[in-house]
């Protein structure tokens, strides 16, 4: 008796999938007491993009003063014989880090928003040094005086910097 009542079941099943051209959550999700499958809601997140991609490019600039930060504090500044291009590489690398991180926490794991955030640990690796020719005082109290007149000594305000070569803005 069971096995013939099964057997209905699955036919029934078979002829509504063929009857509505069902799709995988109607066919797993189709039977008696469980409630039909919420169908995707794609047009709202494709409409978020356009939102989503500056946060994920602020967040990777923000990882990168977080690596910044991290790295002065737990190092101090740079001795005067260290390798910039290992210094670069470090911050790179925990920025990376921070970004991932960050990624994970707000959702943020697509293949374009993790690009987004790589350029925006370029782009505030490039031009960091120009915020703190705005605002030294409060880059001072985030880092210390002495790391502010150093950025502020060796780099020269609307420029982009990478690896000693400065380009002009404007």
């Amino acid at each position: 008796m069971a096995v013939a009542q099964g057997q209905t079941d699955f036919q029934d099943r078979l002829q509504r999938i063929e009857k509505q051209g069902a799709g995988r959550a109607q066919v797993f999700n189709a039977g008696d007491g469980l409630k039909r499958e919420v169908r995707h809601k794609v047009a709202r997140r494709r409409s978020a993009g356009f939102v989503t991609m500056p946060i994920a490019l602020g967040l990777g600039a923000v990882s990168l003063v977080g690596a910044r930060l991290a790295l002065f504090r737990y190092g101090g500044l740079p001795e005067a014989f260290a390798q910039p291009d290992y210094e670069l590489a470090a911050q790179a690398m925990l920025a990376l880090g921070l970004a991932m991180l960050s990624a994970l926490l707000f959702n943020l794991m697509r293949k374009r928003h993790l690009l987004a955030s790589v350029m925006g640990i370029a782009l505030a690796m490039t031009t960091m040094h120009n915020l703190v020719h705005m605002a030294p005082g409060e880059w001072a109290k985030i880092f210390s005086p002495q790391w502010v007149s150093e950025i502020r000594a060796t780099t020269e305000p609307n420029t982009l910097e990478f690896r000693g070569a400065s380009f002009r803005l404007g």
